[in-house]
């Protein structure tokens, strides 16, 4: 399952024990379900010029803030045991070692991974992979450097790429990328990865490439599920790559499409609903923007 957190500090001045923002996403089986923010009276009580023109927290907004001692009992919950996902993860794991420090707190356990290294391995051929550009080439809009928003779009970005690496869990997507996974203190975790057996995914195109930015497919994601009658499942999702969409795997709330073929009652049961379509009522009860095709209409849309 998809299950991690994504977090993102916002800091007052070069001290690390200075953090004034702190935005928490958590992800339970490839879907946000949570989203925290808080901010914090950083020490010492400085804002510096840069850090104030980065993410625009007035100095004077922080005062009746709560130290982040006591912060730390709600939010202790959501990192203990975690998986921890951060864009540029050292920046952040050095904050939170510098606040531990500080106000001499401790953690039984939490591990980390960096989401830009992720970005790096998944979408090699882009010229940057900050944030704010990996955000505008996935078509996720955000308010940049305020915690919540920048933890939740970390977040999407590891769900997008976990679909792009048909990944089964935050370790599979860690382990598909190349990139370490470390303890709170730095040193190296262990993975136990899955022996990958079934069929890669096709090559993740250049965003640059020379592709018809006005097709319904282009920049979105398509995931299918039971059987095509009129083209193979590889196939399709070959089709909706040359549209310049992504064609996924897992279903998860970044999902803009599901086709939705023939089901086996063998393998699904009588009700004839496979687990995606069953996610997809969920997503869909939730709120999001999910659209079901048949295989006519997917058809007809190419």
């Amino acid at each position: 399952m998809l299950d991690f957190i994504a977090i993102d500090f916002e800091n007052a001045n070069n001290a690390k024990s200075s953090a004034c923002s702190l935005g928490i996403a958590v992800v339970e089986k490839g879907v946000i379900t949570d989203i925290k923010h808080w901010y914090i009276k950083p020490h010492p009580f400085e804002m510096g010029y840069y850090q104030q023109r980065v993410h625009k927290i007035p100095l004077e907004s922080l005062t009746l803030a709560p130290a982040f001692d006591e912060l730390w009992p709600a939010v202790l919950p959501f990192l203990e045991g975690k998986t921890i996902l951060a864009h540029n993860a050292a920046y952040d794991l050095n904050l939170l070692r510098g606040l531990f420090e500080h106000y001499h707190l401790s953690i039984q356990s939490l591990q980390y991974a960096c989401t830009v290294d992720m970005a790096r391995a998944t979408w090699p051929n882009e010229p940057k992979h900050s944030l704010g550009y990996l955000a505008y080439y996935n078509q996720l809009t955000f308010t940049h450097h305020r915690a919540d928003d920048d933890a939740r779009v970390c977040a999407q970005l590891a769900l997008r790429m976990a679909d792009l690496h048909e990944a089964e869990d935050v370790d599979d997507l860690i382990y598909r990328t190349k990139v370490s996974k470390r303890n709170f203190d730095g040193t190296y975790a262990t993975l136990k990865p899955r022996p990958r057996t079934r069929q890669q995914t096709p090559l993740i195109p250049n965003l640059h490439a020379e592709i018809n930015v006005t097709h319904p497919f282009y920049g979105k994601s398509v995931v299918f599920t039971g059987d095509l009658t009129g083209l193979g499942r590889t196939e399709a999702q070959q089709l909706v790559w040359q549209c310049g969409g992504i064609a996924a795997k897992n279903l998860s709330y970044t999902t803009h499409y599901m086709v939705v073929g023939k089901q086996n009652a063998q393998l699904v049961g009588e009700e004839l609903m496979s687990s995606k379509m069953k996610k997809a009522e969920e997503l869909l009860s939730r709120g999001f923007p999910l659209v079901i095709l048949n295989e006519e209409e997917f058809l007809a849309m190419l």
